[in-house]
């Protein structure tokens, strides 16, 4: 077979339309009907702050930071995570959740953020990012990484 024979290959290159982006779009918070406030601590912790987590040899924020692209990515143009506060001497963390929902009643709306924190977030961190090793027996044998708090959120009056 000749060396020539893919010479032509870049006229059929087809880039997939969920990575033709220079990358994910500038949240507008016009875009979202609902916002909240999320905050997470782990369960059954073996740590007292973010810090210690080294020991461990996991790398909390960077860990964070690839687990939210990857859901902003997944959940493009219906949900939208960014992170408020991740403080090194802290044990929680903050992060924002923006969503569009159909659903009137606020615990409907709730009980699908738990969903999909539960689902595709915890999980991500659980075994991706290796947060596993943060939790002790009783949250491992429950696959519970974290405990968390939803807070609705609406902007003061300018």
């Amino acid at each position: 077979m000749s060396d020539r024979f893919f010479g032509n290959y870049k006229a059929f290159v087809v880039i997939p339309t969920k990575e033709k982006g220079a990358g994910p779009k500038a949240f507008d918070p016009s875009d979202y009907s609902r916002h909240f406030i999320l905050t997470f601590s782990l369960y059954d912790s073996l740590i007292a702050c973010w810090k210690e987590a080294g020991k461990f040899k996991v790398q909390p924020r960077q860990g964070l930071a690839r687990v939210i692209d990857a859901f902003n990515l997944k959940h493009d143009g219906t949900a939208f995570l960014q992170m408020l506060e991740m403080e090194d001497d802290q044990p929680y963390f903050v992060l924002a959740l923006s969503c569009k929902s159909t659903a009137d009643q606020e615990q409907a709306v709730i009980n699908r953020i738990t969903q999909l924190l539960e689902k595709d977030f915890a999980t991500d961190l659980l075994i991706g990012e290796t947060w596993y090793q943060l939790v002790g027996a009783k949250g491992k044998f429950e696959r519970k990484l974290f405990s968390y708090n939803i807070q609705p959120y609406a902007q003061p009056p300018k």
